[in-house]
């Protein structure tokens, strides 16, 4: 069988959803140990990625511990939530902005300190090199940017063998993989700080991702899951009819949409176009040319309805002040939450999604069934 990889993107609160289609497919194979050989992970799916590559047995046993550790969330063990800390953070950013001191810091407006307090207690980093060096998966990667450089960087712990490398601004280096790298690939832009690693300060994974596919492929993965966050695909979006001036959160929302969400779609077409160009030239011609191209089996199950309508229901989990920073409103149409969905860390959300991702994941028994039946 060809070696399976699964790509977990970034998305914020979202990323609850993926939980739900990697239950289905635990339920699907209960006695699978390790059906992924490779696991990439970006944002937050870098945290679901570093508790799927845990060693707990029986993959279920990993999707156990993964799914109580969303089902129970609360935004305070995210990011400081109560008004006096996020007042305390809009202070700080105002008078840096103001101010300008050299060497004051980055800005970010909100303190996710507690994210780390409880991924030092959630991951389990030992347990994943012993899966590695047992050699019952090949590599585990996360992705983060370069705030000076601007190269998009994959940072991996893997078998004997896998190689770095370096395409322009993207690269992948061999690392010994720590909370601090879970932490830059899982800093949104603006809203949680950069984090230093070696020379550089890192963020979010997303910024300037352009090729979600390819690292897992480097890696040695021959054929991808792509687990999205986006229902693009399945629920286009309305233009309403009488259109006001957007809001400055609205404007937010779309750029969050474009790094998030809009470069994985384009990334998905671009590989199977790739494939179905490869299908029309004979395998001589290629092996002449000495390109060393092969088509990829690509399966994405994505949400199969709007996350927006979702987080409507719980934005009452939200502080006021946060809110009101990102355009959510009780009254307010339903785009209104699309912002807040990225932050909305509310465990009654995550288990609306985890119930989502079931669902989707149930209803792609067929080809998850053939996904993993291919032969190399």
């Amino acid at each position: 069988m060809s070696k399976a990889g699964v790509v977990l993107t970034g998305g914020g609160a979202r990323a609850a959803y993926q939980v739900g289609v990697l239950r289905a497919i635990a339920d699907m194979y209960p006695d699978w140990s390790y059906p992924f050989s490779v696991i990439i992970g970006t944002s937050a799916g870098a945290i679901n990625a570093m508790a799927l590559a845990g060693n707990r047995g029986l993959f279920r046993h990993n999707i156990d511990h993964l799914e109580k550790m969303w089902s129970e969330l609360t935004m305070d063990r995210v990011f400081r939530a109560d008004t006096i800390s996020l007042m305390r953070s809009f202070s700080n950013v105002a008078r840096k902005m103001i101010s300008q001191p050299v060497g004051g810091g980055p800005v970010s407006f909100l303190d996710n300190a507690p994210l780390r307090q409880m991924l030092e207690l959630e991951i389990d980093f030992q347990s994943i090199r012993n899966t590695i060096r047992e050699g019952h998966i090949d590599a585990v990667g996360l992705n983060a940017c370069g705030y000076a450089s601007g190269q998009n960087i994959c940072f991996f712990e893997g078998a004997d063998g896998l190689e770095g490398w370096s395409v322009g601004q993207r690269g992948g280096a061999r690392t010994e993989l720590t909370i601090d790298h879970i932490m830059a690939s899982s800093a949104i832009p603006t809203l949680f700080s950069p984090v230093k690693i070696n020379r550089e300060f890192f963020g979010d994974g997303v910024t300037r991702q352009m090729a979600h596919i390819s690292p897992v492929l480097r890696l040695g993965a021959r054929k991808v899951l792509v687990i999205g966050v986006s229902a693009n695909a399945m629920c286009p979006s309305k233009r309403p009819e009488k259109p006001g001036m957007p809001t400055l959160t609205q404007v937010l929302a779309q750029v969050f949409n474009g790094m998030f969400l809009d470069t994985l779609d384009y990334d998905i077409d671009r590989s199977r176009v790739i494939n179905q160009l490869l299908e029309l030239i004979p395998e001589e011609r290629l092996k002449e040319s000495g390109l060393d191209l092969s088509p990829v089996d690509i399966l994405e199950i994505s949400p199969s309805e709007p996350i927006n309508d979702l987080a409507m229901k719980y934005i009452d989990a939200m502080p006021l002040v946060l809110r009101r920073l990102t355009g959510a409103s009780d009254s307010a149409p339903v785009s209104s939450a699309n912002l807040a969905s990225f932050l909305l860390f509310d465990k009654r959300f995550c288990r609306d999604l985890i119930e989502l991702g079931y669902r989707d994941g149930q209803s792609h028994a067929r080809q998850i069934e053939r996904f993993f039946a291919k032969e190399a």
